[in-house]
């Protein structure tokens, strides 16, 4: 009977999440693929595979070729050993980056075209092809591609986004009514389970019920760490200042950009049990925790 999951990218933002989550409910076993081969793991009773491990996005340059190595080498790698072991269930997470980020498209579907723009989408996206043609009978693929994720733990610009909020100034992210889908780190694990507990097959996209506004987020984030809502409508002008000097910045604050995974939901009979607005206090609260200790 097979029955451990083997976890890489444990100690990781969402990794780690899913290790205090499953403590006491299922047998998660963490591989560190920095000091383990692929082909000296010990896949003894493993029917499925949370392949978490990779090289994430990073705003500070790096040579592409790590990008390919980690992200696409070595999952293939791992995936080739597991099959050849007997593990019949590998769980891929990918990133909505495979799709690219090409600002005249705004909404994305399971079906969307994948057209990466930059080393970290296509080394994720090859990953993704060359699974899909590993898969047979006995070795079926799950691909969950997330958007942003955020939650308690959470790293990045959203960190720092959280120290500029506990600063409780007056914020220019008022009257922006965009519309960005993120996921709550306890849907994104929520789905995860559910796609392993069913052996399910496929391309997934992870997301919230209902893409929100970076003025709802940054808002509903003031009130979580214990300010006011302090938001300050920016004039047109600064806008297009933003757009000029700072594209990406500009397209991350202003622009929109919706996973409409409804599919995903209907084809897995799975419905995201978090509201957005918890997560967003629930990290709000971790975060004043976190700075208090």
């Amino acid at each position: 009977m097979s029955h451990k999951i083997l976890l890489t990218g444990g100690t990781g933002f969402v990794g780690s999440a899913l290790r205090e989550y499953c403590k006491e409910k299922i047998q998660l076993v963490p591989v560190s693929l920095r000091t383990v081969a692929p082909e000296d793991i010990d896949f003894t009773d493993c029917g499925s595979i949370f392949h978490l491990a990779g090289k994430a996005h990073q705003m500070t340059p790096i040579d592409d070729e790590i990008y390919f190595q980690v992200n696409h080498e070595l999952t293939i790698n791992l995936a080739k050993a597991a099959k050849k072991a007997g593990v019949n269930h590998f769980i891929f997470i990918s990133t909505i980056k495979v799709f690219g980020e090409n600002l005249t498209r705004k909404i994305f579907n399971e079906t969307t075209e994948c057209l990466p723009d930059d080393a970290y989408g296509e080394s994720k996206r090859k990953a993704e092809i060359a699974l899909q043609e590993m898969e047979d009978a006995t070795f079926k693929v799950a691909i969950i591609r997330p958007p942003l994720v955020y939650g308690p733990g959470v790293k990045g610009n959203l960190i720092n986004l959280l120290n500029l909020i506990d600063k409780n100034l007056p914020l220019p992210f008022g009257g922006i009514n965009n519309k960005r889908s993120m996921v709550y780190l306890g849907n994104l694990i929520a789905l995860m389970l559910h796609v392993q507990k069913n052996k399910s097959s496929g391309i997934f996209l992870a997301g919230d019920q209902e893409p929100i506004s970076t003025s709802y987020l940054i808002s509903t984030l003031q009130e979580g760490v214990g300010g006011k809502k302090n938001l300050i409508k920016l004039p047109g002008i600064f806008r297009k200042i933003i757009k000029f000097l700072k594209p990406q910045l500009y397209y991350r604050l202003f622009d929109s950009l919706i996973i409409e995974n409804k599919q995903t939901n209907k084809v897995l009979n799975f419905h995201p049990p978090y509201t957005t607005a918890y997560g967003l206090v629930e990290m709000a609260k971790w975060y004043k925790q976190y700075n208090n200790e």
